[in-house]
């Protein structure tokens, strides 16, 4: 039985646990660690917790004595070094949330302690988990296009995502969090180079924040989307996002004696969701490309696109021997001799929760891992060096 606690219990970690209520032998959770009190109350209830096994502070539950054997991280970007660090010290075993650090040297750090400790550090990288992408590894090594010449791979943040995560929300300054293409985008970047085996050896980036900036601002708009006189016709209407469409608003915590519109109608008054897009104090990229090349010859590229309304990935491998296409749910091989095509059809995935999945497999391979001395996690953090190391090259 491996106890485990979540240091962070929003979008990640809720996702995470629900892996334990189908493992009761296996894995149970005996604390919390989230400062946000509506959110601890409602985990607590959730998985019958104590009041005294719920803590709003990280350094308070750091202090007790042999308080678990394992700890989710899913805090902010910015609390994640420190508290693995804590961890590994008091020997506790570590499922940690991308992106693991900010800045290389702490990544490096980490690997070492752990490995001084013999503390077991796994990372959420969920593309290594998604059967499609498991498939196309399977493909590649197989030789089905020949040895790749190039990939170039779109990640479609959607502009929904890009306005609540990295224009209005806590991922918006990149002293905070971290630089947007290293938050959204380093799985995908691990993910690559897992699926091809390639090995990067130079970095060119170029993009930036070129659009949610005071200047382009429509005139006559206002501070905020509830009082703004242009909201009706603004693309980027808070209004229209949270009340109207009432998209990406599952994870506001709903306090006792209110009810969510309440919530989200004091939100738009007074909280960051409703500020205008263009007057957030953002400061990381909206769009990016990073081109890579490899030791084996390969080009690469990864483009971040937060101007469109889908969400998802599109990638092209190239190939001596032919050519593979991922869109989605759904691998399509063609040979460059005959134009032979094959299809892999993923998409029923598609309409299973948590990446069909992966999510629950993460904390499965990591639980497996904790409790069998011989086993690792299968993405550790040495193998998450590689992809950090790019994404901070990429700026």
């Amino acid at each position: 039985m491996v106890r485990l606690a979540a240091i962070g219990v929003g979008n990640r970690s809720g996702k995470y646990l629900r892996y334990l209520p189908g493992h009761p032998d296996s894995v149970r959770l005996v604390a919390i660690v989230e400062p946000d009190a509506v959110r601890r109350e409602a985990c607590r209830k959730l998985y019958g917790l104590p009041q005294e096994a719920c803590y709003a502070d990280a350094d308070a539950f750091f202090a007790e004595p042999d308080r678990c054997d394992a700890v989710i991280i899913a805090s902010p970007d910015k609390d994640h070094f420190a508290q693995a660090m804590q961890a590994i010290d008091r020997g506790y075993h570590v499922l940690l949330e991308k992106p693991v650090a900010q800045s290389y040297q702490e990544c490096e750090a980490l690997k070492r302690e752990a490995g001084q400790k013999g503390v077991k550090v796994g990372v959420c990288y969920v593309m290594r988990f998604m059967p499609v992408y498991r498939q196309v590894k399977a493909l590649l090594d197989a030789g089905a296009i020949g040895r790749i010449t190039g990939v170039v791979h779109q990640e479609f943040v959607g502009i929904d995502r890009m306005l609540h995560t990295y224009v209005r929300g806590y991922w918006n300054k990149a002293v905070e969090s971290n630089p947007s293409f290293l938050s959204k985008c380093c799985h995908d970047v691990d993910a690559l180079l897992w699926m091809t085996g390639l090995h990067i050896e130079a970095v060119q980036s170029v993009g930036g924040l070129e659009w949610y900036r005071p200047e382009n601002a429509p005139q006559g708009s206002t501070d905020r989307c509830v009082d703004c006189p242009v909201e009706q016709k603004c693309a980027y209407s808070a209004v229209d996002m949270y009340l109207r469409r009432g998209v990406w608003t599952d994870n506001f915590p709903i306090p006792e004696g209110m009810t969510k519109q309440e919530v989200l109608e004091q939100e738009m008054r007074q909280g960051r969701y409703g500020r205008c897009a263009f007057r957030c104090g953002n400061d990381v990229a909206d769009r990016q490309v990073v081109t890579m090349k490899s030791r084996e010859g390969a080009l690469v590229s990864v483009e971040m696109n937060t101007f469109t309304r889908r969400e998802g990935r599109k990638t092209v491998f190239s190939g001596t021997e032919g050519e593979m296409t991922v869109d989605g749910w759904m691998i399509e091989v063609r040979d460059h001799r005959g134009g032979t095509l094959r299809r892999y059809d993923y998409r029923s995935d598609a309409q299973r929760p948590l990446h069909a999945n992966a999510d629950l497999d993460i904390v499965g391979d990591f639980i497996e891992a904790v409790a069998d001395p011989t086993r690792q996690p299968a993405v550790t953090i040495a193998d998450a060096l590689e992809s950090h190391r790019i994404c901070f090259l990429a700026g």
